[in-house]
């Protein structure tokens, strides 16, 4: 999941992808606006076939966060 997640992110983040990993941090690390992770998960949603509850968007902190939410999805 991990490496279909880092696709998606390589896509949004149109190829400039740095070393990334569950401990990285979407916005610090990424350097994504809260507007670009709410972008990020209308992507995730339509690419994996979830949905994500908007209460649910302040708990993705990490790549690994929304890699948990997908795998139990």
């Amino acid at each position: 999941m991990l490496e279909k997640l880092k696709e998606v992110l390589r896509e949004f983040l149109k190829g400039n992808l740095p070393e990334v990993g569950p401990e990285t941090i979407l916005i610090d690390d990424l350097g994504l606006s809260s507007i670009e992770l709410f972008d990020l998960v209308c992507i995730i949603e339509e690419r994996f076939g979830v949905t994500v509850p908007d209460r649910l968007l302040p708990t993705f902190v990490t790549v690994g966060d929304v890699v948990e939410y997908l795998q139990a999805a």
